[in-house]
């Protein structure tokens, strides 16, 4: 009798796999895609019918089915084995594990008996029903998303988790629950809470964002899960285990901020789109979307908060070489306002969106003249000429520049040379302008207390916690990399070295 791995692999065909995800073609006896591993511009990775492999002669990947699954949506092999079977229609209801199981699995069961019981709590609580449905929602929405509600009080699901037999250690690993500091003591992370959970890539629970039903100055508006081994923030995009076919199918994605707003856009029919769950945008959340489209609409509030947010989502996107439009909302108005008003509207203002490059001049046009949109324009229109990937591009924004202007292309390019010239300092004063008010924290507190302010220290200090946050991000980088299976052993060696240095230097910093 065959195994389900057999069965998979005889009901697949890798090319069919491969297209469902990447646009191949035909190279002879095989076929080509540009690899989705790596950036390249011209098609090194080659898929083989005959021997049902693939191999990327631009960065070494290579393997199967199952490791290009793995690989591709961020999977262990038990999670590729489950996106496959459902492709292959293959039941895995007697399906083992060679070797023992991992901790993970317990995660994953755990997270799956929190989520019906929050679902449980939810259906019980008439008013906080009711409140979903004055937001917008429908029955379904919050059926199809599993929407649950944590009542209020200290260990509801501890109590609850702890009588099905599973440890404290195991609840804590899944970031359900904390423990009091230097007591044995321990009580729910989510109170009186609605319930939004987060799953990976193939719909299985592994993190809970929570809207407080409360709101004061004590309680954050929303509690998103810590990170454990199931759940790294910064890859994590809420919505996307349901989004990422329509992702690919529609060539584009839409970006939006929080969780409503993406259940709304939902619920209008937009089913491309995906949330940053609340949580600072970043790299890897954008190839994870890169890796389905280059391209991307982001739709945040319309308040400065959400416009800062918006522009340096952009900007983030257009260094990865993607094409990123934003879309503009009515003042004081967000995604699931305008989706839950009317869903035409919503459709409508993600199809007038603009190439965020003509969005920042047309605004920058509109809001002033003369010299002042001179400045404007070289202080903040300029520079983001530099990344834009394609030459083509970059001379017809150059061209619509000078337009604005009123002046030639030529004096146009000789600004962008002196702009190249200050790149670093440019760079740097954007990330101190990060830390104003950080800064200006530090100085107040100084002279509230009758401190003498060192302005250069103070400077250095900024500078170490700049420092301190890029090595972290980058520790977090590696982690995720290290979580992942396909990656080689020469690779591994290398990665743990990186670690090993990168601790060392936030010891020292932190020293």
């Amino acid at each position: 009798m065959s195994t389900n791995v057999e069965q998979i692999k005889e009901r697949l065909d890798i090319v069919d796999v491969i297209s469902s995800y990447l646009k191949v073609e035909k190279a002879g006896i095989n076929f080509k895609a540009k690899c989705p591993f790596h950036n390249e511009k011209t098609p090194s990775f080659f898929i083989s019918p005959t021997r049902q492999t693939f191999y990327c002669f631009g960065c070494g990947e290579k393997g199967d089915i199952f490791s290009f699954v793995e690989k591709f949506e961020s999977l262990d092999f038990k999670g590729a084995l489950q996106v496959l079977a459902n492709k292959a229609g293959v039941e895995l209801k007697n399906f083992r594990m060679e070797e023992k199981p991992e901790k993970k699995d317990k995660l994953f069961e755990i997270m799956e008996r929190a989520t019906k019981f929050y679902e449980e709590e939810l259906k019980k609580n008439k008013k906080v029903l009711e409140y979903l449905r004055k937001r917008g929602l429908s029955q379904t929405s919050i059926l199809r998303w599993q929407l649950g509600f944590a009542p209020d009080g200290w260990r509801n699901i501890h109590d609850y988790l702890i009588e099905k037999g599973f440890s404290k250690e195991d609840l804590l690993l899944a970031g359900l629950i904390k423990k009091v500091p230097n007591q044995i003591k321990y009580y729910d992370t989510f109170r009186n809470r609605v319930m939004f959970p987060i799953s990976d890539s193939t719909g299985r629970v592994i993190a809970f964002s929570g809207r407080a039903l409360k709101e004061d100055d004590k309680t954050p508006k929303y509690l998103n899960s810590p990170e454990t081994k199931l759940f790294y923030k910064s890859e994590t995009l809420y919505g996307f285990n349901i989004a990422k076919n329509h992702i690919r199918k529609q060539d584009y994605a839409v970006l939006v901020e929080g969780q409503m707003d993406l259940l709304m856009s939902h619920q209008a029919g937009v089913l491309n789109t995906v949330a940053s769950s609340g949580t600072a945008l970043t790299e890897l959340h954008l190839k994870k979307i890169q890796k389905l489209s280059n391209r991307v609409i982001i739709a945040y509030d319309s308040d400065p908060a959400g416009e800062k947010a918006s522009n340096r989502a952009a900007e983030l996107a257009l260094s990865l070489g993607m094409e990123a439009k934003i879309a503009s909302l009515p003042e004081g108005e967000d995604p699931a306002s305008v989706a839950k008003e009317n869903p035409e509207k919503w459709k409508n203002a993600l199809k007038k969106s603009e190439h965020f490059t003509d969005f920042v001049l047309n605004k920058a046009a509109r809001e002033k003249e003369g010299r002042n949109l001179t400045r404007e324009i070289l202080k903040s229109v300029l520079p983001l000429a530099n990344l834009i990937e394609s030459d083509v591009e970059k001379s017809q924004f150059i061209k619509k520049i000078a337009l604005k202007m009123r002046v030639g292309e030529e004096a146009v390019w000789n600004d962008l040379k002196k702009i190249n010239t200050k790149t670093k300092d440019f760079e740097n004063t954007k990330i101190f302008n990060d830390y104003k008010d950080e800064k200006e924290a530090l100085i107040f507190e100084a002279e509230r207390y009758g401190l003498k302010i060192d302005i250069k220290k103070t400077n250095e200090d900024i500078s170490r916690r700049i420092e301190l946050r890029e090595l972290k991000q980058k520790l977090q980088e590696i982690t995720i990399l290290l979580d992942d299976k396909s990656v080689s052993k020469e690779d591994e060696k290398k990665l743990k070295s990186d670690l090993r240095k990168i601790q060392q230097r936030i010891k020292n910093i932190n020293y």
